[in-house]
């Protein structure tokens, strides 16, 4: 394999995850746990929140809810819900401002999770509460986040100028590589 291959190979290879941005995570039913297994009457629920640390204008809540039962401490042999009315309330703390949007599977990348969008314009602690509403009535848990002032995306920033930088290394490479051994390829 000409050393261009391996280059390419190489660059294919690490291009996702300098591309990868935060707000991904949580469509995927990833990024910071903030409720892990807890058993909810009918249902065991995780919840998971990104970006991180949280920040105006983007909070993502992912959703993902089982069956619980008996003598199933780690929350897997249930059946995933995915038939629940899922509710997810933002509450700013000092203002009251309350914020509210229903979490479906049409955003998560992950169809078993549930995920609600938010847009907080407001710094400070949150409170977030999850309602569910299904057939064995409703039931809700909930957690505190600290939304912070939004920041400049450097990671993202950063990853680009990297990715353009391996990609000009990887053509200058092909240029040099190629004028040589299409040489060598003539004087045999």
């Amino acid at each position: 394999m000409k050393i261009i291959g391996h280059g390419a190979l190489f660059l294919l290879i690490l291009l996702p995850f300098f591309l990868r941005t935060p707000s991904v995570l949580a469509h995927a039913g990833v990024g910071t746990p903030q409720i892990n297994n807890l058993d909810l009457g009918p249902y065991r629920i995780w919840v998971w929140s990104d970006p991180e640390p949280p920040q105006v204008d983007s909070y993502h809540v992912a959703v993902a809810l089982t069956e619980s039962l008996d003598n199933d401490p780690n929350g897997f042999a249930g059946e995933p819900i995915l038939d629940a009315d899922v509710l997810v309330e933002m509450e700013q703390a000092a203002s009251g401002l309350l914020l509210v949007a229903q979490a479906t599977h049409a955003d998560a990348t992950n169809k078993l999770f549930y995920e609600a969008i938010f847009v907080p314009q407001q710094t400070g602690a949150w409170e977030i509460r999850v309602i569910v509403q299904g057939p064995d009535g409703p039931v809700q848990a909930s957690y505190m986040d600290e939304v912070e002032p939004a920041t400049f995306p450097w990671l993202a920033v950063g990853g680009g100028l990297l990715a353009l930088i391996l990609a000009g290394a990887g053509a200058a490479l092909y240029l040099y590589t190629g004028k040589d051994g299409a040489a060598q390829k003539r004087e045999k």
